[in-house]
Formats: structure tokens, sequence, C-alpha cells
């Protein structure tokens, strides 16, 4: 299976190593249009001139829809990152032109360590959910210029917590609600708290870009404990007795890209699940934003 990744961004690295670790990935093509990405790497600059029929889009959301046209008409199938794309109506556009034959949707996070052993093990359904996640992404009180492309803290970082919750515990999703915050002259928010009911359960996800340590997990609410599906250390904790129930090993995201990309060769196209999470998720952006 010859493939190909669109974008050299901070996940390259570990979508790459994934792929190098599955033996069904024979051939790996790079394309990016920064020209020092193409020194370094020696990769194509033109998405266009792609010779792999698996095309993985890693760029900004901003432009998945365009490309995912140009891609699909040259008969491609494409592995796209979340969020697939920035509003309801370019959602719809894109319904109209992907099938379970030439899509299949990169929701990473959810293939955790933690969440699989989560999955394995115990299963049983919360009182409700909260997750955290913080990044540094903020600088003099303004979103800094390489996260401008992720289009804030809400469109870039709900997804990844709720593409986990849902896998856990069904896909009966509905949006609430949505509270963000901007700084004075940015076009994106630094900080979202959104809700959502998952198969009944209440889900609170906020999300703070201007913290200097990044914390990425999901807390389960029990009437006996509270556990922690804590992505970034890869474990599952019980917060009320302080036990470790599992600890995950070797790299995190090369470990979500595994778990991703066997998903793609054993299911081929997740594409009911991914609209319908996108189209919850999308009813909190404004089509200005």
């Amino acid at each position: 299976m010859n493939v190909a990744i669109v974008g050299l961004g901070h996940a390259f690295e570990k979508q790459y190593n994934s792929l190098k670790k599955i033996a069904e990935f024979e051939n790996i093509e790079l394309c990016d249009k920064d020209e020092d990405k193409i020194l370094e790497y020696g990769c194509n600059s033109d998405y266009l001139k792609l010779e792999a029929d698996n095309v993985i889009v890693a760029t900004s959301p901003k432009v998945h829809l365009e490309m995912v046209k140009n891609l699909i008409v040259q008969g491609k199938k494409v592995v796209l990152e979340k969020p697939i794309v920035i509003n309801l109506k370019e959602l719809s556009e894109l319904r109209k032109i992907i099938t379970k034959d030439n899509y299949y949707n990169s929701l990473h996070f959810a293939y955790g360590l933690e969440i699989e052993y989560f999955l394995k093990f115990r299963r049983n359904a919360p009182k409700k959910i909260k997750a955290f996640i913080s990044d540094s992404y903020v600088k003099d009180e303004h979103i800094i210029d390489k996260a401008l492309g992720l289009c804030g803290s809400y469109l870039d970082e709900v997804i990844n917590p709720l593409s986990a919750i849902v896998r856990l515990f069904g896909y009966d999703i509905s949006f609430k609600d949505v509270e963000k915050k901007y700084y004075d002259g940015d076009k994106y928010d630094y900080y979202s708290k959104s809700l959502f009911e998952v198969n009944e359960i209440p889900v609170e996800v906020e999300v703070l870009w201007n913290e200097e340590a990044s914390q990425k997990y999901i807390d389960l609410y029990y009437e006996s404990c509270v556990i922690r599906l804590d992505s970034m250390n890869q474990k599952v904790i019980n917060l009320t007795s302080g036990e470790v129930l599992f600890e995950g090993e070797e790299d995190r995201m090369t470990n979500h890209y595994i778990g991703v990309f066997n998903d793609y060769i054993n299911n081929g196209s997740n594409i009911e699940k991914s609209l319908k999470l996108h189209e919850e998720l999308l009813k909190g952006v404004k089509c200005e934003d």
C-alpha cells in the first residue's frame, strides 16, 4: 500500500514513524510547499503530482475542502486529519463528494493507549464527563502565528477528547452550548468551554491555550470514584484512591497513529462516525469564524 503525507507539520514525525512500523505501507511520499521542508526532506511541492493512491491530508483545515475535492477527482483515497472542515457550510459541501470508498478521518486522540485500556477492561458509563486540554499557543496576549492555522481552541482541540468519548460511549451525540474568549484584535478564540451530551451523559470540554504546560485528560465521574484518562502520560488513574490502573509505554502520538492506521487498514472508512461527530462539533462554529 503506497501512501503520501501532505503537510509536514507538528504531527509529521509521529505519522511517519507510525507508518514505518506497519508492514502494509511500503512506500511513503512526502509533500509540503515550504521551501525549507522541501530542502530538508526532498519532498514534492505539489500535492496534485503525487503518485500514491492513499493521501494523508495534514494541512490547515482552512484548505481541507479544496484539497479533498482535487484529490478525489484524481481517484485518490483521502485520509483527512481533524477537524475535517471549518464550518457547517463546508461540511455540507464535503458530504457531496466523499464516500466510504474514498474517505477516512484520522481521529488520533481516540486511539491513545489509555483509551484502548478502558475499552478492553472497563467500558461502564459514568454519570458525567469533564475533559481538559491546555497548550502554550499564546504570547503577549495574542495567539502565536504558528497556531493561527489551527483556527482557534474550540475547533482545533475539542474534537480530540470528544472523538475518544464517543468511541467509548457511542455516537449518539448532541451539541448543547459553547463559551469562547478572545484577545483584543484576535480572530480566533484562545479559550473555550463547550457542553455536549453523549448517550445521555453530560460532557464538558474546557480548552485553554495560554498555559505553559500541556495537559490533556478526560475525567469520568462515577458515584464512588473519578477515573482519569490521562492522554499526556498515557495513564488510567483512579483519582479517588490515587491508584494507577494502567500506564502505557513509548511515544504517545506515535501510539495514536499506529492505532489510526491499523484501523484504516482493517476498516477502510469511518465516514458515518466522522460526519456525525463533526456535525455536532461544528454547531459551535459560526460560518464567519
